[in-house]
């Protein structure tokens, strides 16, 4: 995993904390929260250059894409359910489930399906 100057936390660990985060938050958040252990996560992190020549050291946060993979079945079922504004806090609870020092921002923020072929094709 290429985080240039920055860390970035293993996919697995950072979905059962987001798991964490959606139960706390209650009601039925909690229902969708087991679907996380579903989900596979893909980081983009944009490049950040903080020491460039001539100029004076400048601590910035960077920038972060990310997506989350889930199955056909989940997936649909999350679309179903998500309107704007949980999907807004939903990144809101994936952008604290990152750990402060990883130094990233969220940036882009995905959710994605994953096509499963059926058995015996």
């Amino acid at each position: 995993m290429v985080s240039y100057t920055y860390e970035l936390q293993d996919p697995n660990i950072l979905l059962s904390n987001i798991r964490q985060g959606l139960v706390a938050l209650g009601g039925e958040w909690t229902e969708i929260a087991p679907l996380l252990r579903e989900g596979h996560v893909e980081y983009k992190p944009k490049k950040v250059n903080p020491m460039r020549s001539g100029y004076q050291y400048v601590y910035q946060r960077a920038k972060l894409d990310m997506t989350i993979y889930f199955p056909e079945k989940i997936f649909e079922h999350l679309l179903q359910w998500l309107d704007r504004e949980k999907l807004e806090i939903l990144k809101a609870v994936v952008q604290s489930s990152l750990q402060k020092r990883s130094g990233y921002d969220i940036n882009a923020f995905h959710i994605r399906g994953i096509i499963e072929e059926e058995a015996g094709k």
